[in-house]
């Protein structure tokens, strides 16, 4: 290769533009050789839907028995009437539950969602980088002297597959729709491709020739051979995206709406029904910067941003999840919702509201455990800059995800997230291949190491442990947010303790709350008759 082709070929692959890889951007740091599949044991898929500038939780799920609410918020509250409201005392906004298959209101009664309140972190940073950095590094630190540049999910798949960059898979580890994601982002670069449009094949069309015969063991010939195999890996995936894409999409039969959201979760479904090995999906949406004219109630709607943006998250998902179903993948297949901050409780003076704190997540698919973690927010007891209190941090989210469904141990997930203190929520179903997480860190932690009978019928018992002395208070309540039962409410010393669990419960499944502070353990039972 002459030297002015080779300097022009490899400031092209070094620069900041991605190369076209079938519409899909791939940057040249990008570690192709670090894209490597799952093991053939585990074919679970995980996708996360970003929502750009702040989700307003509040009139997400509206706390709407609450007096507190509609005082606060005279212009902007869901009324009660308007909610969406078939399960116990869940309430969520109207937008939510439309569409054609129901939104997020029917997964919900059908047992396919899951809703997390309250949840974000300590100390909050209420700037739209340095909290987007924090939720998609897994990391809480707010100092910015501190570099937040690795991901929780590329820092998994680091660890899970050290070998890398040594051998190459047919498919993609990861793939991100649009831009890419701190979340996918490793020490060893990228883990994984972006993509525009899975149905253009372009590649890359840099045409190389022979090195020069003086240039062996050189770092010219170093860098050549960079060049190269970043050409003939991106053309390769360029293949398989779309070969898999064009396979899929003729399976799909969910309406598809034509906003970003909907074609960003149709093209998923599209490459997971086409075969693709592919374990990790992210998709965006923005416009949940809600300042000014977030809604107006029209007679019996709601009209304006957030509730079109509400919308197009419930039907979107929902038409992903009757495609998966329906094609027999949904087992396969979890999913969950990140925004880097909820809204202020008061509604501002342009029918909008601000930068807030705790807000709330959704988490999807047939392994989930359905209903309601968290309480309603207390309105009256804000935090010391006046937003809500979070109850539950947004890392034990992603602990259950990478314990419970990709099978790290407790100390693999601790070293993922850089935190010995987080705690699983128990927000999925047991794994038949996944680990027995709660056995590992039950002795001196603070936990509820599981229930046993579960199932059970008419009493079971529940073992807790504790690592320091505390008011503990230990609750039952039911899917949809009801306390049927307060076991513990006193202070108590470090130790394991075998709690019963023998109130006269009706059929059917409850959560368990071990609360210490701030901290929280839970554990789903059922009972059976």
């Amino acid at each position: 290769m002459k030297r002015r082709s080779f300097l022009k070929t490899a400031a092209a692959a070094t620069a900041a533009t991605p190369f076209m890889l079938g519409g899909l951007p791939v940057r040249a740091n990008t570690s192709l050789a670090g894209l490597a599949q799952m093991p053939p044991d585990n074919d679970r898929i995980m996708v996360v839907i970003q929502l750009f500038g702040g989700n307003d939780g509040l009139n997400t799920m509206p706390p709407c028995l609450d007096d507190e609410y509609y005082r606060i918020r005279p212009a902007l509250a869901v009324a009660k009437d308007k909610a969406w409201n078939n399960i116990g005392d869940i309430y969520l906004h109207p937008a939510l539950a439309t569409g054609s298959q129901g939104g997020l209101g029917r997964m919900l009664e059908v047992g396919t969602l899951a809703i997390v309140q309250g949840v974000g972190y300590p100390n909050p940073n209420l700037s739209h980088f340095r909290s987007t950095d924090i939720w998609l590094s897994g990391i809480n630190d707010s100092s910015p002297d501190t570099r937040l540049d690795t991901g929780w999910v590329g820092r998994y798949l680091e660890q899970r597959y050290p070998d890398f960059p040594a051998s190459l898979p047919p498919d993609p580890l990861a793939i991100q729709f649009g831009g890419f994601s701190l979340a996918l982002i490793s020490s060893k670069g990228r883990m994984g491709i972006e993509v525009i449009d899975p149905t253009q094949l372009q590649g890359v069309a840099s045409q190389l020739d022979e090195l020069d015969p003086d240039s062996a063991n050189t770092s010219y010939s170093l860098e050549y051979e960079f060049v190269a195999d970043i050409a003939n890996r991106s053309n390769k995936y360029a293949q398989a995206v779309r070969d898999a894409y064009n396979s899929g999409k003729a399976k799909l039969q969910a309406t598809y709406a034509d906003d970003s959201l909907s074609q960003q979760m149709a093209s998923v479904a599209a490459l997971i029904a086409g075969g693709l090995k592919t374990k990790v999906y992210v998709v965006s949406m923005g416009g949940f910067d809600t300042h000014v004219s977030q809604q107006i109630a029209v007679g019996d709607e709601y009209l304006g941003l957030h509730p079109t943006l509400l919308s197009r998250i419930g039907d979107s998902v929902a038409q992903f999840m009757f495609d998966m179903t329906r094609l027999g993948l949904a087992d396969r297949v979890v999913g969950m919702t990140i925004s880097e901050f909820g809204r202020r409780p008061y509604e501002n003076g342009s029918r909008g509201t601000d930068h807030g704190a705790a807000s709330v997540q959704f988490v999807f698919g047939t392994q989930v455990n359905s209903g309601v973690f968290g309480d309603p927010p207390d309105l009256k007891n804000l935090n010391a800059n006046g937003d809500l209190q979070y109850q539950i941090d947004y890392r034990a989210v992603y602990a259950e995800i990478l314990t419970d469904w990709f099978g790290l141990t407790m100390p693999e997930m601790r070293t993922v997230l850089q935190d010995d203190t987080v705690i699983p929520l128990d927000i999925l179903q047991a794994q038949k291949s996944g680990t027995d997480r709660r056995a590992e860190y039950a002795e001196r932690s603070f936990s509820i190491a599981g229930a046993y009978p579960n199932p059970f019928r008419g009493t079971t018992t529940l073992e807790i442990s504790l690592d320091r002395t505390a008011n503990v208070q230990l609750d039952v309540t039911t899917m949809a947010g009801q306390r049927v039962a307060t076991l513990l409410n006193r202070q108590m010393t470090p130790g394991s303790y075998r709690i019963p669990l023998s109130e006269s419960l009706p059929a059917g499944t409850y959560l368990c709350t071990l609360r210490d502070g701030q901290r929280m353990a839970t554990q789903v039972v059922q009972c059976v008759r």
